[in-house]
């Protein structure tokens, strides 16, 4: 027997709230007061028989329970929300632009791009590499994902996991005539540089390495040149963790020795207030952080 689900505006409320972590910002989007999301969310816990967030200085926590239902009732507001445009008289245009770094573009997204499209069929996304720095209120882009530290005011942030960055190489370099055992063989190949990022001084500060010149080697403008060159067997480049993870899995490129290092940089996910009420855009955030934090 299905046991009886909670009231729609109660779980509508939760669900507003959960996404942006605050009672306030919710009741602006749901067009009510402060104080009706809040008794909305304390009757579903009510219901349940459970606490979903915790209160903070800053606005609000999920707790474990609440996040498995929170990603469960985004995912299924979502598909609610396009199921009832599809068969209404005038649904909305399904055309859902995507800015995105066209190396996370190339070596993260289209690659699973496949999953999302078979879900939804009905949404005709365009990933356009050329707007990652889309102006998302002047309708340049539905979305757009950014690399960086932020801020980014006036949107909404979701990051897509943290980055680490380690070394990376084609397989031949580690027996070719210059055997690569261990960092001390470093100077002894080439070093693969992206721009003037000074992601090589803070692996070798990382890993405690000296002695390493790191003002050798090419520099790219380009992730996906400086990656494609790796792959060559041209030297070893500094990668982060959501470009290799097909080829490191593939075995295209191969991690020559352990340590990784962080500098606060990753990809987020940015959305407006106004765009997610849009079923295209909820329907590609949810399965967006799915993907990406498979495990949260």
């Amino acid at each position: 027997m299905t046991p009886p689900l909670p009231p729609l505006n109660a779980l509508r409320a939760f669900e507003a709230a959960a996404r942006h972590r605050h009672l306030g910002r919710a009741a602006r989007e749901l067009g009510v007061t402060h104080g009706a999301v809040s008794r909305q969310v304390h009757h579903l816990e009510e219901h349940l028989g459970c606490r979903l967030f915790t209160r903070t200085g800053r606005g609000l926590e999920l707790t474990e329970r609440g996040r498995e239902l929170a990603e469960r009732a985004t995912r299924i507001f979502a598909e609610l929300a396009l199921a009832v445009d599809r068969v209404s008289a005038n649904p909305t245009p399904a055309t859902l632009v995507v800015g995105a770094p066209r190396a996370f573009a190339t070596r993260w997204l289209a690659p699973r791009l496949g999953g999302f499209c078979e879900t939804h069929p009905w949404i005709e996304l365009r990933l356009d590499g050329s707007r990652d720095e889309a102006e998302l209120g002047r309708g340049e882009a539905d979305v757009s994902i950014r690399f960086g530290e932020g801020p980014w005011p006036g949107v909404v942030v979701d990051p897509l996991g943290e980055e680490r960055l380690f070394p990376v190489c084609a397989p031949s370099l580690l027996h070719g005539p210059r055997p690569l055992r261990s960092v001390e063989d470093l100077p002894r190949h080439t070093l693969l540089h992206y721009a003037d990022t000074p992601d090589w001084p803070n692996w070798l500060a990382a890993v405690g390495a000296l002695g390493v010149d790191v003002t050798r080697g090419p520099r790219f403008s380009e992730m996906t040149a400086l990656l494609s060159a790796a792959e060559a067997g041209q030297g070893l480049a500094i990668a982060r963790t959501s470009l290799v993870q097909h080829e490191l899995q593939s075995g295209r490129l191969v991690r020559p020795f352990p340590g990784e290092a962080v500098d606060g940089r990753a990809y987020v996910l940015l959305t407006t207030a106004r765009a997610q009420r849009q079923p295209k855009v909820s329907a590609f955030r949810a399965w967006l952080l799915r993907t990406a934090n498979p495990s949260s």
